[in-house]
Order: C-alpha cells, then sequence, then structure tokens
C-alpha cells in the first residue's frame, strides 16, 4: 500500500505538467472558446500546443495567455485578429522546439488595429519556413535568447499596409535571424534592427534578402547591415546622414523606382555604402548617390563585381567610387562626378557602358610601379580601367587616364587640356589595324599597342612607355608620339621627354588639336630604336599530335629569338621550348607543335627576346582540350595486349593487373611513359582491373580479357 502511494505522490506533478495539443477545428471563430479546438480545451496550461492544420480566422485572442507551442503547418492559411490588445506567450520546458514554428507554405497574417504580441520566452525557440504579414497595428513577434527566432531560407516576413512600429521590438539584441534565402518586406513601420546602430535586434545574414516597397524617405541605412538589398519603390534619403556605414553584403538591385542618397545640408555622411555584391538596375529604375554633404563613397569589396546589370535604362550616378575588389565590369554607362580612388580591381568598360568622370571628378590611386615618372595618381598594375574612359571639362588642365590591359597598367596624359576626351588602351597591332604607311620622320612604329583619344579641344598628348610591355626604348631622343591621321602614321613631334631607356617614362607631343590613334614611333634619324618587332600572326589551334602554335614576324634586326611559354591558368608561366632563333627573314613562318598539352585550359604566349637581352611578350591566345583520365585501357575487350594510357600530368609509376580476387597477377613499371603496352596472353579469361600504386590507389580502370 505505501508502494502505490508513493508512486501516486511522484505521479501528481508529472499529470499536472503532461503536455496537451489542441488542433483549431473550425473556419473561423475566438481563440478562447473551447469547443473550436479538438479536444475541447476547457482548461487552458502554460505547456499546451497549439496546431493550426487548416485554413482557419480567429477573430478574437484573449488578452494575456502563457502556451507551450504554437504550431502552423499543412499549407494552412491563418489570420489572426482581436477586439482587445492581445499578448501570448510562448515557451514551455516540457515542450519540444520550436515553440513558434510557421512551416513551409503556411502563411500567418495578423491584422486589426489592436495589436497582437506573440513574446518567445527566454530559452525557447521560433522557426520560420513560411510567410507572416503583419497589417495595420503595432504587431510584435519577439524572442529573448540570442538567435532564438530563425527565419529560414524560404520565409517572408511582410511588413505591410498600415502595420506600425518595429516587428520585432526594441530590445533582446541579435535575438531574431534571418537566415540566406529568407526575407524582409518593407512596406509601411520602422525598420526591423529595432535598437539605435550598430546595435541589432533582426540579423540578416548573407543571402538573405531585405526589400524596400515603399516610397519616400525610408529608414536610415547608417549602421546597417543587409544580404541582398532590394528597391521596388522611390526612396530618398535627402535628409539623412551619418558616421556609420551600411554594410551591403550581396546585392543592391533596383528592381523599379528610384534611389536616392543625397544628405542635404541637415547632416553630412561620412560614412559608406560597402558593397560586396552587384549593383543591378531594372527598367527604368536609377540610382544617384552622393552629394558635397557625403564625402563617404560607395565601396566595391567583393571579388568579381558588376554595376549597371539588370536590362535597365536608368542613369547611374555616384559622387564618390572606391574599388577594393578583384574587378569591376559596367554593364551601362555610369557617371562619377567627385573621387574615383582605384585601390585594387580592374573597371571594365565598353562603348555602351561607359565610364564618365565628370568635370568635378578626381582620381586617386593605389602606387604604380613608373618609377621615373613624377605622377603620383594615375592607376598601377593591380588597379586600372580596361576599355573607354571619359574626362569631361577639363580647363586648361592636366588629368592621367589610368588605362591598361592583360595585367598591366598603360596610362596615357593630357597636359594643358580643355574640353571633354574618351581614351582607351589597345594592347593590338596599329599596324594590322589602321596602316604600315609612315609619314615623315616616322621609321617605324609600336607593334603592340596604341592608345585611342577622342574628344573635341586641346592639349598636349603624353604616352607612356615601360620595358619590357612596351617593347624597347633605348634611346630618348628617338622616341617620338605617332598619329594616325587617315592614310599613314604622322609625327606629332615632341615638346618632352622623362625617364630612363629600357627602364621606365614617356614622351609628350605639342600641343594638338585633333586626336585620333596614338603610339609610340622611331624617328627616322634614330632607325635601330627597338620598339618591338611586328608579329603578322600568331595563332594556336588543336591537331592530333596536340597544339600546333604558328607565329609569322618581321623586322626582326634586333631580334636573338622566340621562347614558347605555357600556363593552366593564365598567370604563372613556364617555358616549352628552347630559344628558338630569329631568322632576320622578312614575314618568316614559325612553328612549334605542344604534344604534351594540358588537359582543360592552355594559355599560350611568346617570349620575345632582344639582341641586348631585353624581353617582352605576345599577347595571350587560350586553347581548351578535353580533360582526359589518368589512364585510359584500350582495346578492351582484348585478347593478347593492351594498351594503357597515361596522362602526361600524372606521376603514375608503378601500376599493377589485379584479378577479380584483389590478386596482383603482373606488375608494370611505367615511370615517364605516356604509352605502357602489356602482354596478357597467358592471363585466365575474365575481369581484370589496372590499379595505381604509389599513393594513388584508389584509381581502378577494369578490362575484359577474353579467348576465341
Amino acid at each position: 500500500m505505501k508502494k502505490h502511494l508513493l508512486t501516486c505522490i511522484f505521479a501528481a506533478p508529472l499529470l499536472l505538467f503532461a503536455q496537451q495539443t489542441y488542433v483549431w477545428n473550425v473556419s473561423s471563430g475566438s481563440w478562447t472558446e473551447p469547443f473550436n479546438w479538438t479536444p475541447t480545451r476547457t482548461t487552458p496550461a502554460v505547456n499546451d500546443v497549439l496546431e493550426f492544420s487548416s485554413n482557419a480566422t480567429v477573430t478574437d485572442m484573449p488578452a494575456t495567455e502563457s502556451i507551450g507551442k504554437l504550431w502552423l503547418h499543412n499549407n494552412a492559411v491563418v489570420n489572426f485578429s482581436t477586439t482587445i490588445a492581445s499578448v501570448i506567450t510562448i515557451g514551455h520546458a516540457t515542450v519540444t522546439a520550436p515553440h513558434f514554428a510557421v512551416e513551409a507554405g503556411t502563411v500567418l497574417n495578423v491584422s486589426g488595429n489592436n495589436a497582437i504580441a506573440f513574446n518567445i520566452e527566454s530559452d525557447y525557440s521560433g522557426e520560420v519556413s513560411g510567410s507572416i504579414d503583419f497589417f495595420d497595428g503595432a504587431h510584435r513577434l519577439t524572442a529573448v535568447s540570442v538567435s532564438s527566432l530563425l527565419f529560414k531560407s524560404s520565409a517572408t516576413f511582410t511588413a505591410n499596409t498600415g502595420f506600425d512600429g518595429n516587428a520585432f521590438g526594441p530590445t533582446n539584441l541579435n535575438s531574431v535571424i534571418f537566415e540566406s534565402g529568407a526575407e524582409y518586406i518593407n512596406k509601411a513601420g520602422g525598420n526591423p534592427f529595432g535598437a539605435a546602430a550598430p546595435n541589432a535586434v533582426a540579423i540578416f545574414n548573407p543571402g538573405s534578402i531585405y526589400r524596400y516597397q515603399r516610397n519616400g524617405a525610408g529608414s536610415s541605412l547608417a549602421g546597417r547591415v543587409f544580404g541582398y538589398f532590394y528597391i521596388d519603390g522611390n526612396l530618398n534619403f535627402s535628409g539623412i546622414g551619418s558616421a556609420r556605414d551600411c554594410i551591403i553584403q550581396n546585392d543592391l538591385r533596383l528592381l523599379s523606382g528610384f534611389f536616392l542618397f543625397n544628405p542635404n545640408t541637415n547632416g553630412s555622411h561620412t560614412g559608406n555604402f560597402n558593397i560586396y555584391g552587384n549593383i543591378i538596375c531594372e527598367g527604368t529604375s536609377y540610382i544617384d548617390i552622393g552629394s558635397d554633404n557625403m564625402p563617404g563613397a560607395v565601396q566595391l569589396l567583393g571579388t568579381n563585381q558588376s554595376i549597371g546589370s539588370g536590362g535597365g535604362t536608368g542613369t547611374i550616378i555616384i559622387k564618390n567610387l572606391t574599388t577594393n575588389n578583384t574587378s569591376t565590369l559596367l554593364n551601362r554607362n555610369i557617371t562619377v562626378s567627385g573621387l574615383l580612388d582605384m585601390q585594387h580591381g580592374i573597371i571594365q568598360t565598353s562603348s555602351s557602358a561607359l565610364l564618365t568622370l565628370s568635370a568635378t571628378a578626381s582620381l586617386q590611386s593605389c602606387t604604380h610601379d613608373y618609377s621615373h615618372l613624377p605622377y603620383t595618381n594615375m592607376g598601377c598594375d593591380n588597379a586600372y580601367i580596361e576599355g573607354p574612359v571619359q574626362k569631361q571639362g577639363l580647363n586648361n588642365a592636366d588629368f592621367a587616364f589610368p588605362v591598361g590591359s592583360g595585367g598591366k597598367l598603360r596610362p596615357v596624359l593630357l597636359h594643358n587640356a580643355t574640353g571633354d576626351f574618351t581614351v582607351e588602351y589597345k594592347r593590338s597591332d596599329p599596324y594590322l589595324d589602321m596602316s604600315a604607311t609612315m609619314g615623315a620622320g616616322i621609321h617605324h612604329i609600336s607593334h603592340i599597342e596604341y592608345w585611342n583619344i577622342t574628344g573635341t579641344g586641346s592639349g598636349n598628348v603624353e604616352l607612356t612607355f615601360y620595358d619590357p610591355n612596351s617593347g624597347g626604348v633605348t634611346d630618348m631622343n628617338a622616341l617620338r608620339v605617332a598619329r594616325y591621321t587617315a592614310s599613314q602614321w604622322t609625327d606629332m613631334n615632341v615638346s618632352s621627354f622623362a625617364g630612363t631607356p629600357g627602364s621606365n617614362g614617356s614622351v609628350t607631343s605639342n600641343a594638338l588639336n585633333e586626336f585620333g590613334n596614338f603610339t609610340l614611333a622611331g624617328s627616322s634619324a634614330y632607325p635601330n630604336n627597338p620598339l618591338p618587332i611586328k608579329l603578322l600572326e600568331w595563332t594556336a589551334y588543336r591537331d592530333m599530335n596536340g597544339v600546333m602554335l604558328q607565329w609569322k614576324a618581321s623586322d626582326e634586326i634586333d631580334s636573338k629569338g622566340y621562347i614558347v611559354e605555357r600556363s593552366a591558368n593564365g598567370t604563372l608561366y613556364t617555358p616549352i621550348s628552347p630559344l628558338i632563333a630569329a631568322q632576320h627573314i622578312f614575314a618568316f613562318n614559325y612553328t612549334l607543335s605542344d604534344i604534351q598539352p594540358l588537359g582543360g585550359n592552355n594559355y599560350y604566349r611568346l617570349k620575345i627576346i632582344e639582341a641586348d637581352g631585353k624581353t617582352y611578350f605576345s599577347n595571350i591566345i587560350q586553347v581548351i582540350l578535353p580533360v582526359l583520365p589518368a589512364l585510359m585501357v584500350y582495346p578492351n575487350p582484348a585478347r593478347e595486349k593492351i594498351f594503357i594510357k597515361i596522362s602526361a600530368q600524372s606521376s603514375i609509376s608503378t601500376l599493377a593487373v589485379v584479378n577479380i580476387t584483389g590478386s596482383v597477377v603482373k606488375w608494370i613499371h611505367a615511370s615517364n611513359l605516356t604509352i605502357v603496352s602489356v602482354d596478357i596472353l597467358n592471363l585466365s579469361p575474365g575481369l581484370y582491373y589496372i590499379k595505381t600504386m604509389q599513393g594513388q590507389s584508389s584509381l581502378i580502370v577494369p578490362f575484359i580479357k577474353y579467348n576465341l
């Protein structure tokens, strides 16, 4: 009897706190009506699990109530409203997490002017994979513990029409997490960050989406961190300024409308827009970031980024732009009106995606290697513009155009210039692109590069050289600026030289008022000045033996010869030929067969060596070959003999022939061989394997031996 009494004493607390699940069973009704739940909920308890598994409308809520879990699932659409303000406290130790759950495909709508608050208690959690919409009043969904309310990859939260305040409250920092793929849609109310920047209640992880769908002045962006930042409305931040940065971890994307961030005299904005993704404009949407009261910049800090994709037609104007990435691809025209600060990364432009520096724009850049030139800001090998760039509004001023190609800065400068000018560097042969006809005083021109300078106005053109990438200069007095004038290369005369022969420097023309294509030239008075030889042809193609390389050269008077170099990544090159002596015959043809090309990418260049030892390089050409397996066995099946083809890049030195039981029946030594012949005549018919050894035992190729 005592034993049974003791059992009842201990069991009583467990029964008191036993979890009960109640399922909503009507299409519309009051939360507090017991018969709207199955089973009938006559005595609400703090650990009740309330379940909605079908469409429902809750028309009335209790003023306060504590429950263990609120669970919406099975694609249900559930609408909550109330005649009085309601606070539902969620979480209990006897209930399994998550304690607030809106599953994928499920929708929770909270509406009405009477506020409804769902408060997840400390140490309890919530998880949303479906959709939540707040309409009308100051509704809340709060959590206490850090990272305790998760919006998963398919989740959407919408602060909808009429909503007021901060959806997740102003306290409990870092309690709400929007994971990659989750979306917050801002149509009304305050921002979800709640607390003063840089503190935040809601955290937006990389890959999450923050979408503005409203007009007028939005919430301050300063000190905030976003994943993807989408704008689908007309936003104007004219009066907002801060010293804090706005961080966009993915793309800034305009779906429609405009994004204006032009702090006025009400406040300056020294903070930056730090963007790690792309800037995308669709339709007629446009962007204007910056003002005289905004020394902060749009900073591109990702890897390969782009500006202006999305197929739109709207303008993109940025006052101060900083690039500190790998590359920036322009997909449409953009204008920089303040400072272009090029710290790292190549800006890729085109005639339909022009970078324009307005009359008020200036340039700042990383440190270049032109040690003999007195200019500070003209780009560097890690940060230049590949394609055309325009500078407007020069008024008897000097300007350096930071252009280049192929990993090398090749700037050009205008002095005492007046007008608007567009400059592009061309790593190409001006003989082939324009003409081989030399005007008076010009003996020859460069065969590897030129600059296209267009504009109306006047100025002196200063062309730079950097050996060996621009050929070779041994006598500054022989160097000239040549311009193509419709039919010939014409001497533009020389006003000054700078630099050191064989190293780097420049040559400056007299004042000009006509422009076009310019290149470095050798004076007819100094015919031996070794600007590069002329490559009439430089090609590579796949053939039966591997890759065939061909080139044709002329003007080899001062050339010693050529070495062919190959790279797998376009950066690190190794020689694949000895020195091939120059033949010193006009238009001589050279060929080389690469019989062991790489699987995948093969990048080739010519290392051209002059008689005095100076070197420079041709342009790079690419051949892509299939990636072959490390081992190939043929014929298969076979009767008397098999051949094993080993990839040239393989380090395989020993192979084994293994039978179906795993026993080695033959050893094969394959060091420094690419094709091995194996006699199998004496093997019994059946299945065998060629197996690699020396650390490559995972590589196994089957073959079949048969008898007639």
